[in-house]
């Protein structure tokens, strides 16, 4: 079986928006086997579970807010396993967090989550933007934090390739420097010139190097794309990607 390469299903939200059954069902014809949850599209369990066994697309990861994690952690496992998935990426952190305190706060909430999910079977990730790289007045950058104050036993990350090259670094001397705490990545393209995020392949991510270390990990691979024309974006990034995976 090819490895199998995920679609983060927010890169096709304004396709969702107008009929969000017929954008799922539309998915492996873009060249994806799994996906990436950002959302519930007022679906009830029995009718996800319904069209995950008509699509054949399994889950592979689910971004879900830390605030609904806090709300209602239970049901977001009971979630989650009624789909067959085990990773959780918390994908986003609020400005108010992001200070050396804040930082170290949301660290001690990751380690806390983590060890509630571990018994379940499940995962906790962390999904990287460009602000975890900023620099703080203290020094250091909330990266380094949130790495260096979360289990490495519980606590894991989903790096962003766009957003790792936005925060100024190389994602593949990142990705090798951190391969110990990783275990997703977002496959996701950035033309530097002018910032643009665009189809993988059309940009300077080096997705050549970054590949064969996912698969020797065993990492799942998950695009991303957040421009217009997301459809065909995806595809022309599934027919790139794949035949690396596929090396």
């Amino acid at each position: 079986m090819p490895y199998p390469l995920g679609l983060q299903l927010y890169s096709l939200r304004r396709e969702f928006d107008k009929d969000a059954e017929s954008a799922l069902r539309g998915i492996t014809a873009l060249g994806f086997h799994a996906i990436e949850t950002a959302g519930r599209y007022k679906w009830s369990t029995d009718q996800w579970v319904a069209l995950l066994h008509e699509t054949k697309l399994t889950v592979h990861g689910a971004h879900v807010g830390l605030d609904s994690l806090e709300k209602d952690l239970a049901g977001e496992i009971a979630f989650q396993k009624a789909l067959g998935n085990h990773r959780i990426i918390v994908p986003w952190l609020a400005e108010s967090h992001r200070t050396k305190k804040g930082y170290a706060v949301i660290a001690q909430q990751l380690n806390d989550l983590a060890r509630a999910l571990k018994p379940e079977g499940m995962e906790l990730y962390y999904h990287n933007h460009n602000f975890e790289f900023e620099k703080l007045p203290e020094g250091g950058s909330g990266f380094d934090i949130l790495l260096m104050e979360t289990d490495p036993a519980l606590v894991r990350f989903e790096v962003d390739t766009y957003w790792v090259e936005r925060g100024g670094l190389n994602s593949r001397d990142f990705i090798t420097a951190n391969a110990s705490r990783i275990g997703m990545i977002h496959a996701k393209e950035l033309r530097k010139r002018d910032t643009a995020d665009v189809p993988a392949g059309q940009g300077d991510v080096d997705f050549r190097a970054i590949l064969p270390l996912a698969k020797k990990h065993k990492w799942p691979v998950i695009v991303e794309f957040e421009g217009e024309g997301a459809p065909e974006a995806v595809a022309a990034s599934a027919r790139y990607l794949t035949p690396l995976l596929a090396a």
